[in-house]
């Protein structure tokens, strides 16, 4: 368990606005965790919006303010249930990363071997084997076994350093807020579309199960 426990620790150190999603996935208010790690409710406030830095003892506090008030020990195992809250959260961010690095800052590469034009429109057609590379050496939580694509789903087996498998799924309202975050960033409308091969469309020309990306 105590490795577990570092591995929280670490993201919040490294990332304090994991405490955030934290600590919402966990339905507990701000006052309510500041009160229980001894951290003030302004000081806690500034590291979620990441506009201060966690020490070691910050991060500490916080993920056993997590533990003290919360529910999750109903769970069998309290510190894997974050885990999973961390895996979800950072295999989402690994996604956002992927499709901002092929689709760039909004400019299009027209020499990119993924890009194609489709009515005119640009496209980025990525197949299951070459995202689930990407996933395996950029995902560094969990270690990636297997990825599965279903229409507009993505659906992801992996491992804890303790062998304890992890599962992580991503529906089509997942997606479309994945959709929003790096439309927003980008400064360009996206559109992902999820598909296993026998559902390609066939305007596509493509065989293999893919992410389709629309950008404009």
């Amino acid at each position: 368990m105590y490795e577990k426990l570092d591995v929280i620790e670490h993201a919040i150190l490294l990332n304090p606005e994991y405490i955030k999603i934290f600590r919402t996935k966990l339905k507990i208010t701000q006052s309510k965790l500041a009160e229980e790690s001894g951290v003030s409710q302004s000081h806690l406030s500034m590291l979620e919006k990441g506009k201060r830095e966690a020490t070691k003892s910050n991060a500490a506090a916080i993920t056993l303010g997590l533990l003290k008030c919360s529910n999750i020990w109903e769970n069998e195992d309290p510190i894997l249930y974050l885990l999973d809250i961390l895996s979800l959260t950072k295999f989402e961010s690994t996604i956002i990363n992927f499709i901002i690095g092929l689709v760039g800052d909004g400019k299009n590469n027209k020499n990119n071997r993924f890009y194609k034009l489709i009515d005119g429109y640009p496209v980025v057609i990525i197949d299951k084997y070459y995202f689930t590379e990407y996933m395996k050496k950029n995902l560094k939580v969990i270690d990636i076994l297997s990825i599965e694509f279903q229409r507009g789903k993505i659906k992801g087996k992996g491992q804890y350093s303790d062998s304890k498998q992890a599962d992580i799924s991503l529906d089509c309202s997942e997606i479309r807020r994945l959709e929003t975050k790096i439309s927003n960033s980008i400064g360009k409308k996206i559109i992902i579309q999820i598909f296993p091969k026998e559902e390609i469309p066939p305007i596509y020309s493509i065989k293999k199960d893919s992410i389709i990306i629309h950008c404009w």
